[in-house]
């Protein structure tokens, strides 16, 4: 049976898109969280932090590539991505939980903790997060079907993230002691605990929920499987991936939008509550918009699929994140926006923060969706199914440019000499002209990159017209 002609039956979809909710909740506590804990609550060094992520990124960039080859080529009983998604139960977990648990507490204990947690979640992460990803390439090799796995897994994606804003607002309430419940370190262990288990029952049941397709599923043929997965295999797999025209523009539109993405979601605790003077139920509020909108953004963008074309939605949508993210602050240095811990401001950045969900979803849909057009572009060029590298590929640079710009933003909190330690608890604490670079760091210079990823993206090639010529040429070949 041809995975084209595969019943994808709602269920089928559930289990799939389910597995989503692990990369949520990752993404959602390490973009969020991650070095405003380490950073603002125990104290260490914000470009110690991102060196540590800096450090996770490298070695993204070659664990993410190997295990899309890896998982090309491999021969089981359970397919060949499933054996990887089924190994990656317990170190995606268990390792975020203890990223976030660090026994120590002097700064280069601190560093050495987060250098070494961070990137074996990143690992754990990358076996099941590739497999999975090149599954959903597999599943359908129709146009707009592929559009609404996408929407489906990001879906869940998205309820991960909100699932951490929830657990904000109840996992970081004011005490006595910690006014500000987000500076109490007590709450994270508790908070990642409840994640850190979501992360396995959400992979567990994905894996569990798709294995009945794998006698459908494609396989390698003798002869890519006899090429073996040595280091010479995937240097020259990734070459290859590289050499294809329209992967190479979209992997670089995807990067000059994931680096300040980074940047933004690295910045958010911090602009949220120093320059806005938010109180933690607000910044909650804020990030369940942001979430719930994104939610709506991933049904609304299958919609769009049919009627523009993949790249041009994700223009919208990236121009749609630069204005939510950039335009609050603009209006505020012109003089136009309320004052900052006013209602009136309040209820602004919510709407605000509902076209940035918006936005962000029609760009994350629509990539996704391309990339599995790009891997059909390749096996016509080739004769090779290598989803696993496409989205190996796709998967370290969504990781490294969010990372990066993690750890950018910690870089630059010490460039603007932010101040840190239990001293620090409101906008008062904070010296005006920090407040004033934090803002600028955070709006108007993240949202400039608009312009570099429009560059790279008008080049990308596929349209729906030349998506129909490849699927009818591979279609006849068989």
């Amino acid at each position: 049976m041809k995975t084209e002609k595969l019943n994808l039956s709602f269920s089928l979809k559930f289990a799939f898109g389910f597995g989503q909710l692990a990369e949520g909740l990752i993404d959602g506590v390490i973009r969020i969280l991650l070095l405003f804990y380490f950073n603002q609550v125990l104290g260490l060094s914000a470009s110690l932090c991102g060196i540590a992520l800096l450090i996770a990124t490298i070695v993204d960039a070659v664990t993410d590539p190997m295990m899309g080859t890896i998982s090309d080529n491999w021969r089981s009983r359970w397919g060949r991505r499933h054996p990887f998604m089924y190994a990656s139960v317990l170190p995606a977990s268990g390792f975020l939980f203890l990223l976030f648990n660090p026994p120590v507490l002097t700064e280069g204990a601190l560093f050495g903790w987060l250098t070494v947690f961070v990137v074996l979640t990143r690992v754990g992460q990358s076996l099941y997060h590739v497999p999975h990803l090149a599954l959903g390439a597999e599943l359908s090799s129709d146009f707009d079907e592929r559009t609404q796995l996408a929407s489906f897994r990001m879906v869940f994606g998205v309820a991960g993230s909100l699932l951490v804003a929830v657990g904000f607002a109840n996992f970081f309430a004011p005490t006595d002691a910690f006014p500000n419940g987000q500076l109490n370190p007590e709450n994270y262990p508790i908070f990642i605990s409840f994640a850190a288990l979501g992360v396995l029952v959400s992979i567990l049941a994905s894996s569990l929920g798709t294995q009945s397709v794998v006698p459908y599923l494609p396989v390698p043929s003798d002869a890519q499987a006899s090429t073996g997965n040595g280091v010479a295999k995937i240097v020259r797999d990734i070459w290859d991936s590289v050499s294809n025209r329209s992967f190479r523009w979209l992997v670089l539109a995807f990067i000059t939008a994931g680096i300040p993405g980074g940047i933004g979601s690295a910045f958010g605790l911090y602009v949220n509550t120093f320059f806005w003077k938010l109180t933690p139920s607000q910044v909650s509020l804020l990030l369940i918009a942001g979430a719930v909108a994104t939610f709506a953004g991933y049904l609304i963008a299958p919609v769009a699929g049919r009627f523009m074309e993949k790249k041009t939605v994700m223009i919208w949508g990236m121009f749609a994140w630069a204005m939510g993210t950039s335009l609050p602050i603009l209006l505020h240095f012109a003089g136009l926006f309320p004052l900052q811990g006013t209602t009136t401001a309040f209820v602004l950045l919510f709407g605000f923060a509902v076209v940035t969900g918006l936005g962000l979803a029609q760009l994350i849909v629509a990539v996704s969706s391309m990339m599995a057009d790009v891997a059909d572009e390749f096996e016509l060029e080739t004769g090779r199914r290598n989803q696993g590298v496409f989205f190996g590929a796709f998967s370290v640079c969504a990781k490294a440019s969010g990372g990066t710009g993690v750890a950018v933003g910690g870089l630059m909190l010490d460039l603007i000499d932010w101040p840190t330690g239990a001293a620090v608890e409101t906008a008062a604490d904070v010296p005006p002209e920090v407040l004033t670079h934090l803002a600028l760091l955070a709006g108007p210079l993240v949202a400039g990159c608009f312009v570099p990823f429009y560059l790279c993206i008008r080049n990308y090639d596929i349209s729906r017209a030349r998506f129909h010529e490849i699927r009818q040429s591979l279609d006849t070949g068989r």
